[in-house]
């Protein structure tokens, strides 16, 4: 995106590939169904970065005039809030250490992974892009989680914990369903979002075709009866009349 001055140049998007421990572990349901409406985790990953951190700058520094908008300006080790692609500009050139966001920290990320254990039928409520926020300041900003002293594999191994417990709810409940009804999604994130809507497309489009088709049978049912009905009612005259005779 232009608008985002020097941003093009970030070394880190080129070839730059989700890890296998962020990936969906298995093969089969809902991950088989391809639909053109999915994001790559690239894009995904892209719209992540706009999303707020509080960095620690470590030097002032004037007010950065971008095409949308101005930031700053900084002192230093006084807290702002910028977007996370910014965050990561600065962190780059070593102006600043950046944060990591309250629900990153283990405590808190401990107590979203019970929640999920004990409720089969909800999702415990999740920054919406948390899985890729939770990537870039794993590659980007790992020293920084040292800097305040929270444990950054201990908040891996929660995090993967958490994405893979979410994403097998949400498989089982959608292979619950037994026809085409208003579905509930509540705190669901963007990744998840992301991988089930080809399956959800696809299933709804059948239901539809399946729904189609019992209709015509209906129609032509309801055809079928009108015609032997009124077969009957021609043939009752005759009965009486046959009836007289005798």
């Amino acid at each position: 995106r232009g608008h985002r001055g020097h941003r093009g140049h970030r070394g880190h998007r080129g070839g730059d590939r989700v890890p296998h421990a962020w990936r969906p572990r298995r093969s089969g349901g809902m991950r088989e169904k391809d639909g053109g409406s999915s994001l790559t985790n690239d894009e995904l990953q892209f719209c992540a970065e706009d999303e707020e951190v509080v960095i620690i700058p470590n030097l002032s520094i004037g007010s950065l005039q971008l095409i949308n908008g101005d930031f700053g300006p900084f002192r230093a080790q006084s807290a702002s809030t910028v977007p996370l692609w910014l965050g990561i500009l600065l962190k780059k050139r070593q102006l600043c250490r950046i944060k990591p966001p309250e629900w990153m920290n283990p405590s808190s990320l401990a107590d979203v992974l019970a929640g999920e254990k004990g409720d089969a039928s909800s999702w415990q409520e999740l920054p919406f892009h948390y899985v890729e926020i939770a990537k870039l300041l794993f590659t980007e900003a790992e020293d920084d989680f040292q800097e305040f002293d929270i444990d950054i594999h201990e908040v891996r191994r929660l995090i993967d914990d958490i994405r893979i417990i979410r994403f097998d709810k949400m498989e089982k409940h959608f292979k619950n369903i037994k026809d085409a009804s208003t579905i509930r999604i509540t705190n669901f994130c963007a990744m998840e979002l992301n991988l089930m809507r080809p399956f959800l497309l696809g299933t709804l489009d059948q239901y539809q075709k399946l729904n189609k088709f019992d209709g015509d049978d209906s129609v032509t049912l309801t055809e079928d009866q009108n015609q032997d009905q009124a077969a009957a009612a021609e043939e009752r005259p005759a009965v009486r009349q046959l009836r007289r005779n005798q």
